[in-house]
């Protein structure tokens, strides 16, 4: 994978790739001191110098995340000329990939996205959905996950499975959603 920057954008970009393991070539003028912190990790090949063509040698997707809209048209256009993906990170005319805001809590996972019109919005929605769905949910998802598994081998028809966990996820919600009366 390219990625063409160095600043908070290219970090940001960096950070949702975490999860996939995947080896990075990096190019930039400058690298702000957090970017390379994000770089941690990873397998990393790192160039201080501005984009060339033969930068897209052996990749497959492009992060062209520059303050320059120009630099990031001149690095799509070749990637496109080479039939390679790319996310043109504030141009979705020039997106063929897009990266959506991503909440990971265990085995749920939400991805939202604006197809590359309003980023910021989706990122509100996900730090929305973080106050609903907290860290400390994650035991709760995993015993649901086992429970789901269990009702495979004891209810195996999947439209009576399917009903029984609705009830269930609807008890939850009310339980969690709605305030507990008193006993007064």
């Amino acid at each position: 994978m390219l990625v063409v920057g160095g600043g908070n954008v290219a970090r940001a970009k960096v950070l949702a790739l975490r999860p996939t393991g995947c080896s990075l070539r990096v190019v930039s003028l400058t690298f702000a001191p957090a970017f390379l912190e994000a770089l941690d990790g990873f397998d990393v090949e790192r160039h201080h110098r501005a984009f060339q063509p033969a930068d897209l040698e052996g990749v497959h997707l492009i992060i062209s995340a520059t303050n320059d809209s120009a630099a990031n048209w001149i690095v799509a256009a070749h990637a496109r000329s080479l039939g390679l993906w790319v996310n043109a990170v504030d141009d979705a005319a020039s997106c063929d990939a897009l990266f959506p805001s991503i909440l990971r809590r265990g085995p749920f996972v939400a991805a939202i996205s604006t197809e590359g019109a309003f980023a910021g919005l989706s990122r509100v929605v996900r730090e929305a959905l973080e106050g609903l769905v907290p860290d400390a949910t994650v035991p709760e998802f995993e015993a649901l996950v086992e429970l789901r598994q269990q009702l495979k081998q004891t209810l195996p028809d999947p439209h009576q499975r399917a009903e029984y966990l609705r009830d269930i996820l609807w008890q939850i919600q009310q339980d969690t959603l709605l305030p507990k009366a008193s006993n007064q």
